[in-house]
């Protein structure tokens, strides 16, 4: 053969040998966990360098550091407090999923090749021979892009994008991408990641029942560090993340989330109280379920999103103050057991799917909802016009197994759409529980959500539920 054949050969063998490079994890600083593809357990990463598949994740602890080898030359640092996975690591495509926390992208001339962070709300896509990029994704999937060399493509699950170079970032919620400003400095972005971090190790326990309440909340805490794995009612495994997180002193935000095979879901309830909240939780996240006596807490605002990275089914509360149920002029809203039953009423309401208004309602101090004025041709929020009138809705509530702890709300909407909850407690085996124990505060629920031709499924565990209470 030619030598000049040969020389060609070696050289093609060398860089296909070259680009099929599996991922690797290079370096392992602190707590840094790994999950492999279809796997229920974390595991320490162990030794380095490590090798890694498609869909294997990686988790790092309180101020630990992960740096990943990808195919191409790119390189994937994930910082503290951050959970990231795998999901195509080909010759000429590398795509990560960052579900948690920050994590910085350096694509070294892709030529080509398709780099990109695909987080809840968008997807980060390398432009250009070399670029790094900075990416943190905080509670409810909100995402901040900052470009710190090259260009870097920004796209929303809306399908908007945009462009962003050297020193200019960007947030994304469920609501779209919003207009690129000024990068932080190095010493801003290093306060802010502090504060972040900060906000993260904030944990919170409930216990479930009172005898074991000081036994569990070691566990507890452990779980939650580390994620739990639980049983849906369809009798699958679900990984589920929560996350509680302090934006302000009278701030709470709590997020769970759900991994699936088929992908990410999550719940997110982020709401603002009429004071400045304690260092310990527990009862203020008690108080959102109600109680017999008013709350020292009551929450003014809220914002509650489920949502799967591809639609989100939001609902917004404003004028928040406590009413006793039992006592006001509408019976139908009594709570049962007779005696005082107190809970958070909103003056202000909207449901929205995908971003546009479903219903909603105003009023002014209400007593009970039955007074509130539905809304129509305005937005309860903001007062803003709508395009065109709201058409009317009818709301149905059913339990219909008589054995199970399982209830379906279907809104049916004069346009022919039509939006359906179902709820269901959930057996700590897994499945619906019995009817007896529906909406009992030791149960986990599940929460599924129907609109537009999907379905959202949430696990939701049994210390977050309190704050699905808040719906109108």
């Amino acid at each position: 053969m030619p030598r000049s054949r040969v020389f060609l050969l070696a050289a093609l063998v060398l860089a296909v040998a070259g680009h099929a490079r599996a991922a690797v994890l290079r370096e392992a600083t602190g707590l840094v966990q790994v999950r492999s593809a279809g796997g229920d357990s974390w595991r320490p990463a162990g030794k380095t360098p490590r090798p890694l598949g498609e869909g294997d994740g990686i988790r790092t602890g309180f101020n630990a550091k992960a740096r990943v080898e990808l195919s191409g030359g790119t390189v994937l640092v994930a910082e503290g407090n951050a959970h990231v996975s795998v999901e195509v690591d080909a010759p000429g495509h590398t795509n990560v999923h960052a579900l948690f926390g920050t994590v910085r992208l350096i694509a070294d001339a892709p030529r080509g090749r398709a780099v990109s962070v695909r987080t809840p709300t968008c997807v980060v896509r390398a432009r250009g021979e070399r670029v790094l990029v900075r990416v943190t994704v905080a509670g409810g999937g909100n995402t901040t892009v900052e470009v710190e060399e090259g260009v870097a493509g920004v796209e929303d699950n809306r399908g908007a994008s945009v462009i962003l170079r050297r020193d200019q970032r960007i947030e994304v919620d469920l609501a779209g991408v919003h207009e690129p400003t000024a990068a932080p400095t190095p010493v801003q972005a290093r306060k802010t990641d502090f504060m972040a971090l900060m906000r993260r190790e904030l944990g919170f326990e409930l216990g479930r029942d009172a005898d074991y309440a000081a036994a569990a909340r070691e566990t507890r805490r452990a779980e939650r560090e580390q994620g739990r794995l639980l049983t849906d009612a369809d009798g699958r495994r679900v990984r589920v993340e929560e996350y509680v997180v302090r934006p302000a002193g009278n701030r709470l935000a709590l997020v769970v989330m759900n991994g699936r095979p088929e992908g990410l879901s999550y719940y997110s309830w982020d709401g603002t109280f009429d004071s400045a909240l304690p260092v310990d939780l527990s009862g203020v996240l008690s108080s959102l379920r109600g109680g017999v006596s008013a709350s020292a807490w009551t929450v003014t605002d809220f914002t509650m999103t489920r949502a799967d990275g591809v639609g989100a089914l939001t609902e917004k509360g404003s004028g928040g103050h406590q009413v006793d149920l039992n006592g006001n002029a509408d019976p139908l809203d009594d709570v049962a057991g007779g005696g005082t039953a107190f809970r958070t009423v909103f003056d202000r309401y909207g449901l929205y799917a995908d971003g546009v208004l479903k219903r909603g309602f105003s009023g002014v101090n209400l007593q009970a909802y039955s007074d509130a004025a539905a809304s129509t041709t305005n937005d309860p929020l903001t007062g803003a016009v709508l395009g065109a009138a709201l058409p009317v809705v009818v709301i149905n509530t059913t339990f219909p197994d008589a054995a199970s702890a399982r209830q379906v709300r279907r809104e049916s909407y004069g346009d022919g759409t039509a939006i359906t909850r179902e709820t269901l407690s959930l057996e700590f085996g897994g499945g619906a529980g019995p009817r007896t124990g529906f909406a009992s505060p030791d149960r986990n629920a599940e929460d599924r959500t129907s609109f537009g031709g999907r379905t959202i499924k949430v696990v939701l565990p049994s210390d977050a539920i309190g704050a699905t209470r808040q719906l109108p």
